[in-house]
């Protein structure tokens, strides 16, 4: 399930979400998000170029956005909270421009299985510029969602469900 709304040029935020649902309990996908250098293994836009010694608010992941035609920007995260293994929110840019606030939310599904959902509020001075983009931002980030459970299924077959 994917969806993308846009609240237009108010206080609000713009906000894309996309919910994944991945075969493997809610720790093993945690381990996958909160293994920050490991992302350019699986994720196809973003890298990270370290992680944190602890996962924590306040902490600070530097790493690059790339669309994989050559282009790319180095971007710093902000962690702004987190429940391990439940929630984790960072944050990066500025409200000059555009701050985004990404939510990765997981449920831990009766199959044993996890409901991934992965969500950005947009905000700043130029964040209504999204608006008509807003529909293939949608379809990117269910891109990420297939890549995250293509990444850890993967690993949890392999490892013996461990």
């Amino acid at each position: 399930m994917n969806t993308a709304t846009g609240t237009g040029p108010r206080k609000e935020p713009i906000v894309v979400t996309a919910v994944t649902t991945i075969a493997a309990p809610t720790e093993a996908v945690w381990r996958v998000l909160v293994t920050f250098d490991q992302y350019a293994r699986w994720h196809p836009v973003l890298s990270f170029d370290a992680r944190p010694e602890r996962v924590v608010v306040g902490a600070e992941v530097p790493g690059r956005v790339s669309d994989g035609a050559g282009g790319g920007q180095d971007v710093t995260m902000r962690i702004v909270e987190v429940a391990a293994p439940r929630r984790l929110v960072w944050e990066g840019g500025s409200l000059d421009a555009v701050l985004g606030r990404h939510s990765f939310t997981l449920a831990q599904l009766p199959d044993g299985g996890t409901e991934l959902t992965d969500s950005e509020e947009f905000f700043g001075a130029t964040a209504a510029g999204l608006v008509p983009a807003l529909g293939r931002l949608g379809e990117e980030y269910a891109r990420y969602g297939a890549a995250l459970r293509a990444h850890v299924e993967g690993r949890w077959s392999w490892s013996g469900g461990r």
